[in-house]
């Protein structure tokens, strides 16, 4: 499927993974602005038929269009496609509400130009966008983008809560998908761990799995701002988050490293590093969605799979810097420390804390940050 559509007026358009279906579904993308929006049944009626409307024009005619679509949702029901088939009508009639609101709401639209300004007037700034979004930064190729105006707002909202971090005395925020830091606990063990290491004077170190920033920003503090520090991880959203969080607490420098997002260490073809930070996923479970990816680890393939690179990025003397916890038994902890030994890696030191959980069957567990070396 290609990833690009071209509207009147504005010119070849990226259109976003996840609204490629609704784009390209029908090919009838049909953009309203300004005055137009005043007409909300017209817009309603375009969406309602199955078109996109990609909207331009003020950030409060916009949220008054999809208020409409909502308290209209009953219509979108009872007036099926007029393209569609006699099975399809049926179909359409047999789906729930929501699914169809949900269907309708996706192809409501906003663009965006090339450097991610949403083309509205009075709209959230939004930095970052296309990463917040999930997709690589130069995913769009310089040009214009789109993105469905409930994506928007699910990313303004996120970013409208803040976790306060007492190591750092600062807050930070964490988009969508992303694993806020809530666990005071897992941050104290790191910054015991990374006042363990500064003894040895690292000059490069790397967080890998950056997601929030916390970490990365805790070894900045702790480790003193002559380090090279490096930040990555999987999600385009986590770097985005990252950059922000930076942007935060730096906003006249530019402290750190943050690569591209890749797996592990795709984005550092070359470097090697004193210290290696990975605070790994630690529920032995598949992730359902790409909120879960952050802790959730399928037979710990993702812990197997760090371990068995990891020497590639990490000096002779170096050190990983390993978070864990024991949420999914004292078998998965066996696991860990076994794959751990087969890779080569001794325990140097161990920092833990007891937390109490909110399961039935397990009241308490263990968050531990293991400090390693070469055996």
């Amino acid at each position: 499927m290609t990833s690009f559509y071209s509207v009147s007026n504005i010119g070849e358009l990226y259109v976003p993974v996840e609204c490629r279906d609704a784009v390209f579904a029908r090919a009838r993308a049909k953009l309203f602005v300004h005055q137009e929006l005043g007409h909300l049944n017209r817009v309603f009626t375009h969406i309602r038929h199955g078109g996109v409307a990609i909207v331009e024009g003020k950030w409060e005619q916009i949220t008054a269009l999809m208020d409409y679509i909502q308290r209209h949702k009953q219509d979108l029901i009872q007036q099926p496609q007029r393209d569609t088939g006699t099975r399809n009508r049926r179909d359409s009639h047999q789906r729930s509400t929501s699914g169809v609101l949900k269907e309708a709401l996706a192809r409501l639209m906003c663009w965006a130009d090339a450097d991610g300004i949403l083309q509205a007037e009075s709209a959230p700034v939004l930095p970052y966008l296309l990463e917040l979004a999930g997709e690589p930064a130069e995913a769009n190729q310089g040009k214009p983008f789109l993105l469905s105006f409930t994506k928007i707002q699910q990313i303004q909202h996120a970013l409208t809560d803040t976790y306060p971090i007492s190591a750092l005395n600062a807050s930070l925020v964490a988009s969508e998908n992303v694993l806020a830091p809530r666990s005071q606990e897992t941050i104290a063990c790191f910054q015991e761990a990374l006042q363990h290491v500064r003894q040895s004077v690292p000059a490069t170190v790397a967080d890998i799995g950056c997601g929030s920033g916390c970490l990365t920003l805790l070894a900045q503090q702790e480790l003193g701002e002559q380090i090279e520090l490096y930040a990555s991880d999987l999600l385009p959203e986590a770097v985005a988050t990252t950059k922000l969080n930076l942007q935060r607490l730096f906003p006249d420098s530019d402290p750190v490293h943050v690569m591209p997002a890749g797996d592990l260490f795709v984005p550092f073809s070359s470097h090697q590093f004193d210290v290696i930070i990975f605070n790994a996923p630690w529920v032995v479970a598949r992730g359902r969605n790409r909120a879960e990816l952050a802790i959730h680890d399928e037979k710990q393939e993702t812990v197997k799979r760090f371990f068995a690179q990891v020497s590639n990025f990490l000096k002779p003397d170096g050190t990983i810097l390993l978070g864990y916890a024991d949420a999914s038994g004292p078998k998965a902890i066996e696991n860990l420390e076994t794959i751990i030994a087969d890779a080569g890696f001794k325990e140097g030191a161990l920092f833990k804390r007891r937390i109490a959980t909110h399961r039935s069957k397990r009241k308490w567990e263990q968050i531990r940050v293991y400090v390693l070396h070469r055996q």
